[in-house]
């Protein structure tokens, strides 16, 4: 059975949880390679959404297959990937994945640049991101603990986490605005500069302290690597807090962003041209959301009931994707798409608050990489899905049913788990409700 939830964090009259402890330098330098990695990725969601949909012109199913050759490779490897990173030193790993991820940059930019550029490059190309994805993911999350500094407690983690988010969204929106440089240079060059920012990652993490969590909080009784993925989702499946969020992230990952790298995307091309800047402008609009939340949450404190946040940011994004099923203007939509990304931004921060409040130093690799698993193998299943939805019932009509699913996951959820009354583990001194 689960385990029943700590007493709630007390609230102070201001609201605001105590000032953070100062930023360490080795996070300084995490950060940096984290943004190096989310830029590289900004510029990969535009450029691979705009060669597939507009260059290929290809039709809805064959673009949810391409969206889920970005994350098939990753859902199979994603909790070998957070063993890994529990038994060896997460540097030396964030080191492989940032120069793995500039080869398939560089082979792509050449195949655009000769004019070489078919479906199957495209596909190849997903799955090998995808590889690199499944390993780079866990360790940075799991590397997150020791960057921060041994003096801090819950407050200090969740203003980790919600930075971490804030630079990966601002990493993200400015790949983003980069890919919009296409138009005028030229596809090939920015995929060409997606590899040269990932070379930056490559000499941000040169500069971080080899991480000695593995040896330090060892499990001699782990066994193999099944055993040991075995652990990590006990540890979930027991956790009133861990289980309710994986499900929940499972059923965003299918609903919420298959329906995102599909059905927006053919919007674009089919109402209003499917350009560069339209691809680029969505994006941003979904992350400069996201990313204004998510600092407002870093600005309110340690947030003491997560659970009901968690809640109220999943049901706004159930009503943003039901207006979608109404033709409007271009700017209506981005400002549908802005309204998704804030709840977007909540959801984000608190799940991975959660998340790295409950899962043990011993087992915390693979715990995140199960919490991930939820995104990205739901992301592979959605973006196939949903293709097919397009393609039978047409764009628009199509955003009705993820809205719908998620409301039969969410009402689920209120009633046969304790999501609701998720709150922070312990006070810190002060805490906002």
């Amino acid at each position: 059975m689960p385990r029943s939830p700590p007493p709630a964090a007390p609230a102070n009259d201001s609201g605001m949880s105590a000032p953070a402890p100062q930023t360490t330098p080795q996070f300084r330098w995490y950060l940096t390679g984290a943004s190096a990695w989310f830029v590289a990725f900004g510029i990969q969601q535009v450029m691979f959404t705009y060669l597939v949909t507009t260059v290929l012109h290809a039709p809805a199913n064959q673009i949810g297959l391409a969206q889920a050759s970005l994350t098939l490779a990753s859902a199979g490897l994603l909790l070998v990937g957070g063993a890994v990173a529990d038994q060896i030193d997460t540097r030396r790993l964030l080191l492989i994945c940032h120069a793995a991820a500039m080869v398939p940059a560089l082979v792509l930019a050449l195949v655009v640049g000769m004019g070489w550029l078919r479906y199957e490059w495209l596909l190849v190309y997903g799955l090998f991101m995808g590889m690199i994805t499944a390993f780079i993911l866990p360790a940075r999350e799991a590397m997150m603990g020791d960057v921060i500094g041994p003096d801090g407690g819950h407050a200090r983690i969740q203003r980790a986490v919600t930075t971490m988010v804030g630079i990966g969204f601002l990493g993200q929106i400015a790949g983003m605005l980069t890919a919009r440089l296409a138009a005028s240079v030229g596809a090939a060059p920015i995929i060409l500069l997606q590899a040269v920012v990932q070379a930056v990652g490559v000499a941000s993490t040169l500069r971080l302290k080899p991480s000695t969590r593995h040896t330090d909080h060892a499990d001699p009784d782990g066994g193999n690597q099944i055993a040991r993925i075995k652990a990590g989702w006990r540890e979930v499946r027991s956790s009133y807090a861990l289980f309710p969020v994986t499900i929940l992230t499972l059923a965003i990952g299918v609903l919420y962003i298959g329906a995102f790298l599909v059905i927006l995307p053919v919007i674009l091309r089919e109402e209003f041209g499917g350009n560069v800047q339209q691809f680029s402008t969505m994006q941003v609009s979904f992350w400069g959301g996201s990313i204004i939340s998510s600092l407002a949450i870093s600005r309110i404190g340690n947030i003491v009931h997560r659970g009901r946040f968690i809640i109220g940011a999943v049901t706004s994004g159930m009503v943003s994707l039901a207006l979608m099923s109404f033709k409007a203007p271009l700017v209506v939509l981005y400002g549908l798409v802005f309204w998704w990304g804030l709840g977007a931004g909540v959801m984000i921060s608190m799940s991975r608050t959660i998340v790295q409040e409950h899962a043990p130093p011993a087992h915390r690799a693979r715990v995140l990489s199960i919490y991930q698993l939820g995104f990205t193998g739901g992301m592979s299943v959605g973006a196939l899905i949903v293709g097919f939805v397009v393609d039978a019932l047409g764009a628009r009509t199509s955003t009705l049913v993820p809205a719908g699913a998620m409301a039969l996951v969410v009402t689920g959820l209120l009633t046969q788990t304790r999501l609701w009354s998720i709150t922070a583990l312990k006070p810190d001194a002060k805490a906002a409700p």
